[in-house]
């Protein structure tokens, strides 16, 4: 309480002392609530265990003419995924008049396409990468037209990382960044990036400092309908010695990432190519604690698919930043108003194949030379790749019918013992009926069926699974669904064969909604901007109450 009433005190005074600069206050204050709670419990192959989480956020704004002061409560008694906080978890101070813009505190930022920066918030896993510093904006036009634009950006500060896996790893890093774009004429755009950051990073008992230099360059241009975006960083990481790495070690790693789309009327196509290399090492190197893994600050695009329905999220491909080259091919055609078609395909893969090189006992691998521009789909590369194609129709002004198909394979190859790879393949048929009647009723449907490969299973090898939500909605505030969930899968880890959720939904006005929920939910790999985390099976009621007061 101690803090919130400091952090009230220091917004009034502000407030009050700009009265003296400015002849009339600009005054707006904005706030909102957003409360999660859970309880009930969770199925694992160990067994059942109770599960409960309480996570509150109160966000408030005060606007004073050019200021602007914010601040988050946030109690989480416990969270459910991440690290909790009791207390002030965020505030900041920003100040914007003209071409210049600053802002002191806790903020997110990205730089050209992730490569050397990109710190964001994701608490459906748990995913935090938030600064603590300063950041200085300025953006200014120049010429009779303002044709040619400059964008310069520089921020300073701290992040400290707290593995959204393990909570008891923290990665702490101090970091000084800029970033510069120039716009010489209104169809290009090119500048670059250069991030230092010196880092402390758990290494078993230990602790490991580095010190790294990143340099970026992008580079985007458009015409008539034809839009192109590259990228490309370069980073170097010196380790101080320990006992863990006695000598220190200076390795490189870069990564590239390319989109190139053309839309006109009716037809529109993306073809994404990603190519990251920040952490090429032997198979025995790999490691989620290693000093010279990509940063948790660096998340370039995936060149993945994201869906917004469960079977097709079902089995996803976690990204690695440190190795990793691929493409997306994104498509959709509208012969008429009324009908869209949509085609995505995509093949991503490790850079390289291993030998071992060592004809004794022990094992030292050596890389199989290739041209690693491009992946491969062959099982020693660990593949993942997918195809996709769906078509909308629209029946009436907001009735719809949808259907698609995918098959998808990812592989994760065992240079120790190749048999025992995991191999998942997945066919999905996703389907999708919108139909509204007295103008204020609605009713939707999604239903998708899933038949499953999985090579290490000890049982069949096969297994189908059913995903259904049916929901009626009365507009503007109720809204009731019914979620159920089948398989025949004799192997899932909570034991079961079905489940089911009822969830209800209440919007007092545009600013005030409640959701409540009851029932069972299967779990699975969850994922965001390419970084997954395993969600056990729930059983139990949750509530969200999410308020908005402006």
């Amino acid at each position: 309480m101690k803090n919130i009433r400091e952090a009230i005190f220091i917004a009034l005074f502000l407030a009050l002392c700009s009265s003296s600069i400015y002849s009339q206050l600009n005054v707006r204050v904005l706030a909102s609530n957003y409360l999660r709670y859970g309880v009930g419990e969770e199925n694992s192959i160990a067994g059942d265990n109770p599960k409960k989480y309480f996570e509150e956020l109160g966000d408030v704004r005060l606007f004073v003419n050019d200021f602007m002061f914010g601040t988050r409560y946030e109690y989480d008694d416990p969270i459910e995924f991440g690290k909790g906080t009791k207390g002030i978890s965020r505030r900041f101070i920003e100040f914007k008049k003209d071409d210049f813009f600053v802002r002191a505190g806790n903020f997110y930022e990205v730089f050209g396409s992730g490569l050397s920066l990109n710190a964001f918030e994701s608490r459906q896993i748990g995913w935090n990468t938030e600064f603590d510093g300063i950041k200085l904006n300025f953006k200014h036009g120049f010429g009779s037209k303002k044709q040619v634009k400059i964008d310069a950006t520089l921020v300073g500060g701290g992040i400290n990382y707290v593995d959204f896996i393990d909570t008891s790893r923290t990665e702490q890093y101090s970091i000084r960044s800029g970033n510069f774009n120039i716009s010489p004429f209104n169809f290009a755009t090119i500048g670059g990036s250069y991030l230092y950051t010196d880092g402390k990073i758990p290494t078993g008992n230990l602790t490991t400092n580095i010190a790294s230099e990143i340099f970026e360059a992008n580079g985007f241009f458009n015409y008539k309908g034809l839009n192109l975006l590259v990228s490309y960083a370069n980073r170097v990481t010196i380790s101080e010695p320990n006992s863990v790495y006695p000598q220190s070690q200076a390795p490189r790693g870069d990564g590239g990432y390319g989109s190139l789309s053309y839309t006109q009327e009716g037809f529109g196509a993306t073809l994404d190519y990603k190519n990251y290399r920040f952490n090429l090492v032997t198979p025995d190197q790999r490691s989620a604690n290693s000093p010279f893994k990509a940063f948790p600050f660096q998340n370039a695009p995936s060149c993945i698919k994201v869906y917004s329905t469960t079977l097709l999220s079902r089995f996803p491909h976690p990204v690695d930043f440190g190795d990793e080259v691929g493409f997306q091919l994104d498509a959709f055609y509208s012969p008429n108003e009324r009908l869209t078609f949509n085609f995505n395909g995509s093949l991503t893969s490790r850079h390289y194949d291993y030998s071992d090189a060592d004809t004794t006992i022990f094992t030292k691998y050596e890389r199989i030379d290739r041209n690693a521009l491009l992946p491969s789909a062959k099982d020693e590369f660990s593949p993942y790749w997918e195809l996709y194609i769906d078509g909308e129709y629209y029946f009436a002004k907001e009735s719809k019918v949808k259907l698609g198909f995918s098959r998808k394979v990812n592989i994760l190859y065992s240079i120790v013992d190749p048999d025992n790879s995991d191999i998942i393949k997945a066919f999905t048929i996703p389907a999708e009926l919108q139909y509204t009647f007295k103008k204020i009723y609605g009713l939707k449907v999604n239903t998708e069926f899933q038949r499953v490969y999985n090579n290490i299973r000890a049982g069949d090898k096969y297994y189908n699974n059913v995903f259904t939500t049916i929901g009626i909605s009365r507009s503007p505030d109720i809204i009731v669904a019914a979620i159920i969930e089948a398989t025949n899968d004799e192997e899932d880890p909570s034991g079961k064969k079905s489940w089911f959720k009822g969830e209800l939904t209440y919007k007092f006005s545009s600013a005030h909604t409640i959701t409540v929920s009851y029932g069972s939910e299967r779990g699975g790999l969850q994922c965001s901007s390419g970084i997954c985390r395993y969600v056990n099976p729930f059983n139990g009621f949750r509530l969200t109450v999410l308020n908005n007061f402006n």
